[in-house]
């Protein structure tokens, strides 16, 4: 409710009243009596009208006696009036004034404690009303209303003290799951052969989407880019765990098919939520190029190459990681040219949608990567980032968008 809504019923409770229910009862019973006393004198005189022209021809002093009865006739009638006019307004006074009074009183001190936050149970339960009508019936039901409404407010608040609590938790289980990628670029001050950025946007508070590169050894460079299941916290739990055996079992030097299977040999062990991870997993050989790469069921990979243009690699794909128990995955290799660059991607990406239901879709992702292929990592992920804000728009999307660029730069 607003202020001013606030106020206004506020000042409404408040107000003055000018004319009180008794007052208008009361000259409700003068006006009918005023009115059945024109009629009772109408009546009178077209019942008696031959006796009133006989009364009219004796003379004077009949009519003087007429005249006296009908005086003492509507000073009767005015004088019975004026009692049950009396005896009625303090019949309404009391059975019906007081008890809305009470009512209206115990409303405004609702309301007034309210605005003041001090809101309790007891306004409506001090009124005692014992009218045995439709007022006492109020009563009880502004009661009942009163202990409903604290109730509700109660429950309001419990709950949002743990909506900002769930949402105190998210926003750091966010900065965690932020701080446990790699976050600054460029990583490798010291190399000047190598350009790297990647970024990921959940779609939720935090998300299932992860991407990760690392040195092996001064020659090798790991690269990864994955989805989990699912999304919200189950999800980045999952991407926490799966991020570092991989990162781990990669460090050892197997390559990534043997990482692969490693890792889907442990989270299968006790998988019951029954969740999987899509990885494609790299290593980069920065003296030649070569690079040896593993797809767990993940997205094509893009690659710049000798024309200057990007283009698909389309990859042999393997089952997901966690999906089942044995699987074996597959090595293969490419080479990334001196000034080629290597895009990744989650499938938030080409599955972004506009407001029409329509994809973004892979040629629309090459498209925007070729506009400027000549740009930084970090400009290319830019690029991309305003064309997807651009196609989508207001329209909510409903899965993590992450992308990762990587660049062998000329040796000069």
């Amino acid at each position: 409710m607003t202020n001013n809504s606030q106020q206004a019923i506020e000042a409404a409770a408040g107000k003055k009243i000018r004319h009180s229910l008794s007052n208008r009862i009361f000259q409700l019973i003068l006006w009918t009596a005023a009115a059945l006393a024109a009629v009772s004198i109408l009546v009178t005189v077209i019942m008696f009208y031959t006796e009133f022209l006989d009364i009219s021809r004796e003379g004077a002093s009949a009519t003087g006696s007429l005249l006296k009865y009908v005086v003492i006739y509507l000073l009767l009638m005015t004088l019975v009036t004026l009692v049950i006019a009396f005896f009625m307004k303090q019949y309404a006074a009391e059975h019906i004034v007081e008890p809305i009074d009470e009512i209206a009183s115990a409303a405004t001190d609702y309301i007034l404690d309210k605005s003041d936050g001090t809101l309790d149970e007891t306004h409506f339960f001090d009124l005692h009303l014992n009218t045995d009508d439709e007022l006492e019936r109020l009563a009880l039901v502004l009661r009942d209303m009163e202990v409903s409404m604290a109730d509700y407010v109660e429950n309001l608040t419990r709950v949002t003290r743990e909506k900002e609590r769930i949402s105190t938790e998210l926003g750091l289980a966010q900065r965690i799951q932020e701080n446990m990628l790699p976050n600054v670029f460029s990583p490798y001050p010291g190399r000047q052969d190598l350009d790297i950025h990647a970024s990921m946007d959940p779609a939720k508070e935090v998300g299932g989407d992860f991407y990760d590169f690392f040195l092996i050894d001064d020659d090798h460079l790991g690269m990864v880019m994955a989805d989990v299941s699912g999304k919200g916290i189950p999800a980045a739990l999952f991407m926490m765990m799966a991020r570092i055996m991989i990162n781990y079992a990669a460090k050892s030097g197997s390559s990534p098919a043997q990482v692969l299977q490693r890792v889907n040999a442990r989270i299968c062990e006790n998988n019951e939520a029954e969740m999987f991870v899509t990885v494609w997993l790299g290593i980069l050989d920065l003296s030649t190029g070569e690079v040896t790469a593993a797809n767990a069921g993940h997205e094509y990979p893009m690659l710049r190459g000798e024309d200057g243009n990007f283009a698909i690699k389309k990859d042999p794909h393997g089952f997901v990681v966690g999906g089942m128990e044995g699987v074996r995955f597959r090595d293969y290799k490419f080479t990334l040219e001196r000034g080629g660059t290597l895009f990744l991607y989650t499938d938030g990406l080409p599955e972004a949608n506009n407001a029409k239901g329509e994809l973004f879709g892979t040629d629309r992702i090459l498209e925007v990567l070729n506009r400027d292929p000549d740009a930084s990592t970090r400009q290319l992920l830019n690029n991309m980032t305003a064309a997807v804000a651009e196609y989508v728009g207001s329209t909510e999307q409903f899965d993590d968008l992450t992308m990762m660029a990587v660049r062998l730069k000329e040796l000069t």
